[in-house]
């Protein structure tokens, strides 16, 4: 009876599903597609890949295949009354209009220093002119600006310490920008190991895909405006010479955090940024994307 029991789970299972039974005393089965065509199932171990956990933390352990987890944090200290970026830099966030070579330099010449007890070295993130992720470490010289090696510097996706002194954290503020003293692109304070800037670009033969969101600002007397943007039109799915705005919020000394229902889709080449306006200057706001980037 119990053998009878099991045969028609699996008879069931394998109408259900399009499969067939080679050996209906074992229960070995087959899938095939609509035109009778075998096809395997993907294997971890030599195990089928089938998943009860969230798809995002498959994503996160490594399980799916071209697949990696994405996260961006922004802090602004200082949001004015004219639109700017959530950075820590509290300005509008310029990107480079072409590759270029860029320079990092500390505000600090006694713990920034070679042998010194700051910040020793940073590694720079960054994307060609093609768009394909590279990076570059470059070793502090306090307040002596330190060029980088390569020219070809095109769109800053991460900017953060990778050596470090008995402090254990920068002792000035660590600014990246071009070369002779040129616009700033990335921007460490002080007191911090790296970047907190809402500003991304897809690389090359990835797409992105936000899956969540959160807003916050501090200071009761000041409201802030939110707007996230990015410089592709989802609708045509056409790239942008401008930004459109994706999602967007106004919050008074509060937080707010949004899993989104259906992920918003940003394809490889995509400039992405969070922007701020305060109703009075001198509010601070906080912003964190999740999501992931997916081959295409």
């Amino acid at each position: 009876m119990k053998r009878l029991i099991i045969l028609l789970l699996v008879f069931t299972a394998v109408f259900l599903s399009g499969c067939t039974v080679d050996d209906p005393g074992y229960g070995n089965v087959r899938l095939i597609d609509d035109t009778g065509t075998v096809y395997g199932v993907k294997q971890i171990d030599g195990k089928p890949r089938v998943s009860c956990m969230d798809y995002l933390y498959d994503i996160a352990e490594g399980n799916v295949t071209g697949h990696e987890a994405w996260s961006k944090i922004g802090y602004n200290p200082n949001v004015g009354t004219t639109q700017e970026t959530v950075w820590s830099y509290s300005t509008e966030y310029v990107f480079p209009a072409g590759e270029m070579q860029m320079e990092v330099v500390s505000s600090d010449n006694t713990k920034d220093i070679p042998a010194g007890t700051g910040c020793l070295g940073v590694t720079i993130y960054y994307l060609d002119g093609n768009f394909v992720e590279r990076s570059e470490v470059v070793e502090l010289n306090g307040t002596t600006p330190v060029l980088t090696t390569h020219n070809n510097l095109y769109r800053i996706n991460a900017f953060r310490c990778s050596n470090v002194g008995t402090d254990g954290v920068p002792a000035g503020n660590i600014t990246l920008r071009g070369a002779g003293g040129g616009t700033v692109y990335s921007y460490i304070l002080a007191g911090y190991t790296r970047a907190r800037n809402i500003v991304y670009t897809v690389p090359e033969g990835k797409d992105l895909y936000i899956t969540s969101i959160m807003w916050s600002c501090a200071d009761a007397a000041k409201g802030v405006r939110f707007i996230n943007q990015a410089n592709y039109d989802n609708i045509p799915g056409v790239p942008r010479s401008f930004f459109l705005p994706y999602h967007e919020t106004t919050l008074y000394n509060a937080a707010f955090y949004r899993e989104l229902e259906m992920p918003t889709f940003l394809p490889e080449h995509t400039d992405l940024k969070v922007s701020v306006i305060s109703t009075q200057a001198g509010a601070m706001a906080d912003v964190a994307l999740r999501g992931w980037l997916e081959e295409n």
